[in-house]
C-alpha cells in the first residue's frame, strides 16, 4: 500500500447523521469520510488478500501501518461511536450494557465468491461477533449495500436456495438497506442479522476480481 502517512485523511465535507433503518435499526451514516477515496481504494486492490478462517464470501487484507491519518481516523470515529452513538442505543455484551469502545480495528474485505459455491452458512445472514461494526464502500460501480433481516425460525439444510439471500423469504424478514454511497462510513448494531447485498452480473462473472466489491471494515473493541 501507499505509504503515503496522509493516505487517510478525513475529508473537510465529511457529515454525520443517525439513520433508523426499517424504522428501527439505528445507523451512523458519515458521508465523504474521506478526501481521497479512489486512492485509498487503487491502493486496497493493491493489497494480498486471503480468506480468514470464518466463512467470509471473499478474501481480507491487512492495512499496514503504521499510519498517522489512518489512526487519526480511528480516534474520531470511536470518539462519534462513543460520544453520539452508544448514550442513545441500548447495546449490551454478556448482559451488561456498552459505555464505550476503547480500541477499533480495521482491514479491507472483498467479495468474490460466486453464488453457485457459496457454503451453506454463506448463504444466509449473520450475527457478527462484536456488537457494533462499520463499513466504508468504497465502490464507484453498483456493488450493493447492507441489508438488515429479522429471523422468524430456522431453515432447514433443504429450505435454503441457491445464492445470496438478498429478500425476505419464510425464515428471514427484510427490515431495511444501508444504501452503499461511495466514501460512506455506516456503523451499525452487528447483533442484528444482516448480509451484504450481493446482486448483480458482476457476481458471476470475472468482473467479481477486476472489479470487486471492496470494504474498509471496522471492529469496535472494548
Amino acid at each position: 500500500m501507499n505509504s503515503d502517512d496522509d493516505l487517510f485523511e478525513m475529508s473537510p465535507d465529511a457529515n454525520m447523521r443517525i439513520e433508523k433503518i426499517g424504522g428501527r435499526i439505528p445507523v451512523v451514516i458519515i458521508d465523504n469520510v474521506y478526501r481521497r477515496p479512489d486512492e485509498i481504494r487503487e491502493a486496497a486492490l493493491r493489497l494480498s488478500y486471503a480468506p480468514p478462517p470464518y466463512p467470509y464470501p471473499g478474501k481480507l487484507a491487512l492495512i499496514p501501518e503504521p499510519n498517522p491519518s489512518l489512526s487519526l481516523v480511528r480516534q474520531r470515529v470511536l470518539e462519534i461511536v462513543n460520544g453520539e452513538y452508544l448514550p442513545h442505543i441500548p447495546i449490551a455484551q454478556d448482559g451488561r450494557r456498552i459505555s464505550s469502545f476503547g480500541q477499533l480495528y480495521t482491514d479491507f474485505a472483498i467479495v468474490d465468491v460466486h453464488p453457485d459455491e457459496l457454503t451453506e452458512v454463506q448463504r444466509l445472514p449473520h450475527t457478527d461477533p462484536v456488537p457494533v461494526f462499520g463499513l466504508v464502500y468504497l465502490n464507484r460501480e453498483e456493488r450493493g449495500g447492507t441489508l438488515f433481516f429479522r429471523q422468524m425460525r430456522a431453515l432447514s439444510e433443504e429450505e435454503q436456495g441457491e445464492g445470496y439471500l438478498t429478500e425476505s423469504n419464510d425464515a428471514f424478514e427484510l427490515l431495511g438497506r444501508i444504501e452503499p454511497a461511495f466514501n460512506r462510513l455506516a456503523v451499525y448494531p452487528g447483533i442484528v442479522p444482516h448480509s451484504g447485498e450481493i446482486v448483480g452480473d458482476w457476481i458471476r462473472s470475472e468482473e467479481r476480481f477486476r472489479s470487486p466489491r471492496l470494504t474498509q471494515r471496522f471492529v469496535f473493541l472494548p
